[in-house]
């Protein structure tokens, strides 16, 4: 309810603008109008007088549409200021008139302003660049391009009259038309600032869960992976209470392992998750020595590489060493790890008759996602009864 709520607020408050906005320019509008219509009855007025009236009455009409329905409004103000302008030849009747011309700048920069953004904006560029070019072709026939002699008879500008006020027509138009431009530029650069603000959120959000995920993987399915196996050997050999023993250490590893994961994702820090740093690596593989497994490890004595890195090296070595538990029969493992100046390289080296279990797991897409978090890559490969996993981590 709430989120509804923020969401009806600000859209609400939007619209209340725009129709404030809208209502004061028409209140404008017709004021302007009302006392032209009103000077028709203080004098003998035509039909072309009459006309420019019910003209102005029109350009009220557009302007109370300006902002809710911008393209109808600039056509419509760019069309009343061309039939205005030919009944001003007609009979020269420039009451109120400085006014409405100011709206054929306003018209090309609400249909340039509005044109949207992107491909949506194609129809809207070519209507903005249609209704520029009728009102530069309108420029021409301005009554601002009339003037009177001394007889108060109107006559078309001299040349060079003309071109100067026919050139400040256009220079209005153009800066009218390159304003709008620069402020759907803008609002263009904040809506695709806004949009990738969200898609990192986006990204991070599921950065996060793929994160989460792959931990409580690694913490319980190596821990429930180790006891399964604990409790069939103890069956089988016989030896239940060693196996029960074996059995609890087990759990309560997997136990603090996830104490551990779940106060990092409390604290909403950088994560605290259990086999944190490359020391840890031979306490990893002497939980699976302590279950029977033969692990060998080949490794310097001092790794020094950042936390993610260490991170995915212990957590793909679990994996790796879980998967030979899970599908190979008593297996045998070698763990190799070379530090390079920038890349770590360690390979887990199983071998044990395959024994397939049913269904498919996540585990070397865990460790595939885990590689490339440092910049790395992950290859599995198989020979014979040997599956061999080398990964390539971002030192």
């Amino acid at each position: 309810m709430g989120g509804g709520t923020h969401r009806w607020w600000p859209d609400r408050l939007e619209r209340v603008h725009v129709k404030s906005g809208e209502l004061v320019v028409t209140l404008l509008g017709a004021v302007l109008a009302l006392l032209h219509t009103a000077l028709l009855f203080t004098g003998d007025a035509g039909a072309a007088e009459w006309a420019q009236a019910l003209l102005s009455w029109g350009f009220v009409a557009a302007l109370s549409q300006w902002q809710s329905r911008p393209r109808t409004a600039s056509a419509l103000m760019v069309g009343l200021n061309v039939a205005w302008s030919v009944l001003w030849l007609i009979a020269p009747a420039n009451i109120g008139y400085t006014f409405w011309v100011v709206l054929v700048p306003l018209a090309v920069y609400t249909a340039r302003r509005n044109a949207g953004s992107g491909v949506k904006a194609k129809p809207g560029m070519r209507f903005a660049a249609v209704l520029t070019a009728v009102a530069a072709a309108w420029c021409v026939i301005s009554p601002f391009m009339w003037t009177w002699d001394e007889r108060l008879v109107l006559f078309y500008r001299r040349p060079v009259d003309a071109a100067l006020m026919l050139a400040l027509h256009w220079a209005v138009i153009a800066v009218a038309y390159l304003v709008a431009a620069n402020g759907a530029a803008d609002e263009e650069a904040k809506e695709n600032k806004a949009r990738m603000r969200e898609e990192r959120l986006a990204a991070a959000r599921e950065e996060e869960r793929l994160n989460t995920a792959r931990d409580i993987h690694d913490v319980l399915g190596h821990s429930l992976t180790l006891i399964k196996v604990q409790a069939n050997a103890g069956l089988t050999a016989g030896t239940e209470r060693e196996s029960l023993e074996l059995i609890r250490d087990t759990a309560g590893d997997a136990l603090a392992d996830i104490r551990l994961l779940v106060k990092g994702l409390r604290d909403e820090g950088p994560g605290l998750t259990p086999a944190a740093t490359a020391d840890d690596l031979p306490a990893v593989i002497e939980r699976f020595r302590a279950n029977g497994m033969e692990v060998a490890l080949d490794a310097p004595e001092h790794l020094s590489m950042p936390t993610v890195t260490a991170q995915a090296l212990n957590r793909i070595v679990a994996e790796a060493l879980t998967n030979a538990v899970k599908h190979q029969e008593n297996p045998a493992a070698r763990v190799t790890v070379e530090q390079g100046t920038e890349a770590v390289v360690v390979t887990v080296a199983s071998t044990g008759r395959m024994a397939p279990q049913p269904g498919a797991g996540t585990g070397i897409v865990g460790m595939r996602e885990r590689a490339r978090a440092t910049g790395g890559s992950l290859e599995v490969t198989q020979e014979n009864n040997t599956v061999t996993v080398t990964a390539t981590l971002g030192a």
